[in-house]
């Protein structure tokens, strides 16, 4: 799914992160709000690995939101599902 699939009750928990954590006023997301890597893992022993992603989690709707930058948007049961975020790390190491 994309920005115009996602389900109302996720694009206003969008909304709020964006104006809260990333201190930018827009309802949709920009290629420079993915920072990180991410891997969903599920209770049968599958798993994802998705580049320049990050989640939302709503324990009340008992639901994970996943944004990727190339991967759409996806939404996950948040019971007997487990994320790790990994973050890109550069460094000029052997460079002069």
């Amino acid at each position: 799914m994309n920005q115009k699939d996602l389900p109302e009750r996720w694009a206003r928990k969008l909304k709020k992160y964006l104006m809260e954590e990333l201190l930018v006023n827009r309802d949709c997301l920009s290629a420079e709000d993915f920072h990180h890597s991410l891997k969903i893992s599920f209770e049968d022993g599958s798993y994802a690995f998705i580049k320049y992603a990050f989640y939302l989690l709503d324990r009340e709707l008992n639901e994970v939101a996943v944004f990727s930058e190339h991967c759409g948007y996806h939404i996950f049961p948040l019971s007997g599902t487990n994320l790790e975020l990994f973050e890109s790390k550069w460094t000029d190491a052997g460079t002069e």
